[in-house]
Parts: structure tokens; C-alpha cells; sequence
């Protein structure tokens, strides 16, 4: 694995999701290294169907993962935004598509329109902050270190491990639907130190079981999409509440 040295910039996501009638939810993402988006349908009471769209990704094999979506039908709408993990294998999904069926999950509860911005600082020598925007108002503001939270202080010394799905599963639905959001950018966030341009299939970054493209017997034939990525310190990803690109 190659590693790259970044000069200081940020990672950065965008998250639009949209009710677009009584029937039928659609959510879309932009960031560094993705372009994803779904579709909801339900019936008021459960999902019906969900299908995804992949726009940009790092492996080919990547869109193939939209079938497993199928799996979400069932789940009722307005559940609490933890409830699809325990509903199915996350691991066997797009881990992109299956998150935001869920934040889809949620919007499909209420009208109009959520965007999410999420920015993660590449460096910062007393901890690397992190922030969550809704709808233009900052929600979460935090800042980590080797693992752990450093503030805000009443999450200093929290394990960043820890903000899984049971945990969060404790929490009131929108706190916990900004605590996903958010944990998932920092994840993301060191993908900017990987050259992942000089590997050649999934299989090459060993993380085996992380997600649908990283399972042993789709890793392997899974091929880099060689200029997928973007760099987005300057502006972020133009996804906004007039409409999605």
C-alpha cells in the first residue's frame, strides 16, 4: 500500500435527501472518493423497494452491490436509524448505498428536504476536528485523537470504536442519525493518505469482509477505477438544498 502525503486539506461529504412524494424518498451522496444515491419506496408503514445508483466508485465491481438493497424491504419507516443493522448483514452491502437507505428511512417520516455536510481536517496537532452541518446549522463539532475523543468535553476519553450501531441505538433518532453520518466521514477521512491509484483489485487493500466489494470471493475481481477520487478542501461537494447534479 502506498501512502500518499497530503499538505493539509479536509475530507469532505454531502448527503441531500429528498421526500419526494408520499410514496417515494431520494437520498444522495458526494465525497472524495464517492457518488452514490438511492431510492425509497413505501407504502407509508414499510419499505417496498429500494433501488441504488452508482455515479462514482473505487472498484467495478462496486454497482453490483445495489441488488443486495433488496434485503431492506420490510424495515418500517421512521425506525430509528440504527434498526437496518441489526435488520441485515451490513457487511454484505454497499456500505454507501445500505447508509443511505437508512437516512432515507428516516426523511420518508417527513417532508421536504436534509443535507448533511460533514468536513474532517487532515492534520491538526491538538486533536483533528471534525463538524456535521444540517441544514446549513452546525450540529456536531468534535475533535480526535489516537482513537479517542478530546472534545467537546462531555465526550472527551469516548473510544471512537464505540460509536457503532448498538451504542448509538441508545440514542434519540436525530442524535443518533448525525453521530452515523458523521463517524462514517471520519472513517472515510484516512482513505486521503492511500494512493489507492497503485492497486489493481479490492483484494489489494486487505480489508477483507469490510463491505460487499471486500468479500473473499468479490475482492479479487473487483478493479481499481483508476481517477475516481476528488479533492474537495477548496469548496466540497456541490450537492445542495436547490437540487442534486
Amino acid at each position: 500500500m502506498v501512502l500518499l502525503a497530503r499538505p493539509g486539506g479536509s475530507f469532505n461529504r454531502a448527503i441531500l435527501l429528498r421526500t419526494l412524494d408520499a410514496t417515494t424518498v431520494e437520498a444522495e451522496l458526494d465525497d472524495d472518493f464517492h457518488r452514490f444515491g438511492v431510492t425509497l419506496h413505501h407504502d407509508g408503514r414499510q419499505v417496498l423497494a429500494v433501488e441504488g445508483r452508482s455515479s462514482r466508485y473505487p472498484w467495478t465491481s462496486c454497482p453490483l452491490a445495489s441488488g443486495a438493497l433488496t434485503a431492506l424491504k420490510g424495515l418500517a419507516v421512521g425506525s430509528h436509524p440504527t434498526d437496518l443493522y441489526r435488520h441485515t448483514d451490513a457487511r454484505r452491502q454497499c456500505t454507501h448505498q445500505f447508509e443511505l437507505a437508512g437516512l432515507a428511512l428516516g426523511q420518508a417520516a417527513r417532508p421536504g428536504r436534509r443535507l448533511y455536510e460533514a468536513q474532517v481536517e487532515d492534520f491538526a496537532a491538538e486533536g483533528r476536528r471534525a463538524t456535521l452541518s444540517r441544514d446549513g446549522v452546525r450540529v456536531l463539532d468534535w475533535r480526535f485523537n489516537n482513537g479517542f475523543l478530546v472534545a467537546p468535553p462531555a465526550l472527551a476519553g469516548t473510544p471512537m470504536a464505540s460509536l457503532d450501531s448498538r451504542t448509538l441505538a441508545a440514542l434519540p433518532p436525530e442524535e443518533a442519525e448525525a453521530r452515523l453520518v458523521l463517524r462514517r466521514a471520519i472513517w472515510l477521512a484516512r482513505g486521503r493518505w492511500i494512493d489507492i491509484d497503485q492497486t489493481a483489485t479490492a483484494a489489494d487493500l486487505n480489508l477483507p469482509g469490510a463491505c460487499f466489494s471486500y468479500q473473499p470471493e468479490i475482492a479479487g475481481k473487483g478493479l481499481r477505477r483508476h481517477g475516481s477520487e476528488r479533492d474537495y478542501s477548496a469548496g466540497g461537494p456541490r450537492l445542495s438544498n436547490k437540487e442534486m447534479d
